[in-house]
């Protein structure tokens, strides 16, 4: 391991979340690793000395979900730092076809390409942006950020806006380009005064209100692409008419897959997508306590963290 991002997934582990099928505790997290290769059967992917991303999901190969392309929903699939020891320990083991080659890469910012922005990509295929559309993603921590990002890199001529909590993010995102709407209460009723309404919100802020709120921006057959892991009920205060008549679209984006992890490196590799300014916290591995620590109170300017080996 070189570098192991962390997120709200390794903090759900920490408190106990209920684990998926298959899985059981204890874990050994970590599922957004950059690693050297020491050792590999010959022939079989990157050899030692190569430097990688992993991306976290072993699946199966076999069933239906597989063979059509959306791996990532296999009922029979394993994920790294839950059904097997993950990144945050010096070395671990892994299927080499799930590697991609990163060797020009800062570690620091690869650890991110595997969740915070192959995730982030996931959801805006999910979004299924028309050319030039309107974006306004809802929190724009680690992964909200790569949608702004990767939706500017994809289409210049998006026009993406960002919903933020705090005025430390809001002068962030400012800093990148994007304009902001500080504050998720009327956040719906002062975008749409602002920047009319949007073809596509994404919410990655898990905010209990902000499924309201992004309806709320939509234009009609607008769609509403929710990221966040919440274990709570989703409360719409809409009407099935409200819904159906404008023909609104609320849709789930759930991880990514070994294409868009592939996806999502060589638009680094080729300049198009900058990582610049996305780790904002980095611990050593025997400091974890402490990186932990700073994810559960999320002080202003917390971005992402990553441990290195």
């Amino acid at each position: 391991m070189l570098a192991c991002g962390i997120c709200g997934t390794d903090l759900h582990l920490l408190h106990g979340m209920k684990l998926p099928t298959g899985a059981e505790y204890p874990v050994f997290p970590g599922h957004e690793v950059a690693a050297e290769v020491l050792e590999a059967d010959p022939g079989c992917g990157p050899q030692p000395g190569a430097r990688v991303v992993v991306h976290p999901l072993l699946p199966c190969g076999e069933c239906a979900d597989c063979t059509s392309g959306r791996e990532h929903y296999c009922a029979f699939g394993q994920m790294l730092g839950v059904h097997r020891p993950g990144g945050l320990a010096k070395e671990m083991v892994w299927r080499s076809d799930r590697l991609v080659p990163a060797d020009d890469l800062d570690p620091n910012d690869a650890a991110l390409l595997p969740d915070a922005v192959a995730t982030a990509y996931h959801a805006l295929l999910r979004a299924n942006l028309r050319a030039g559309g309107k974006l306004a993603v809802i929190g724009t921590g680690g992964v909200g950020t790569n949608v702004l990002q990767l939706s500017r890199a994809l289409d210049f001529d998006i026009q993406a806006v960002a919903v933020v909590h705090s005025e430390g993010t809001a002068k962030r995102v400012r800093d990148l380009g994007f304009p902001v709407i500080q504050g998720l209460e009327g956040a719906g009723r002062a975008l749409r005064a602002q920047f009319g309404e949007m073809d596509a919100v994404i919410d990655f802020s898990g905010a209990a209100e902000a499924p309201n709120e992004g309806i709320r921006m939509l234009r009609k057959t607008g769609r509403l692409v929710l990221g966040s892991v919440r274990d709570e009920k989703v409360a719409l205060s809409t009407t099935y008419t409200g819904l159906m008549t404008r023909e609104i679209e609320i849709v789930g984006s759930y991880s990514n897959t070994l294409s868009d992890l592939q996806a999502v490196t060589e638009l680094v590799r080729s300049g198009m997508l900058s990582l610049s300014g996305l780790v904002s916290h980095a611990f050593r591995l025997e400091d974890l306590a402490k990186a932990f620590d700073i994810l559960e109170k999320r002080p202003p300017g917390m971005v992402r963290v990553v441990i290195t080996a």
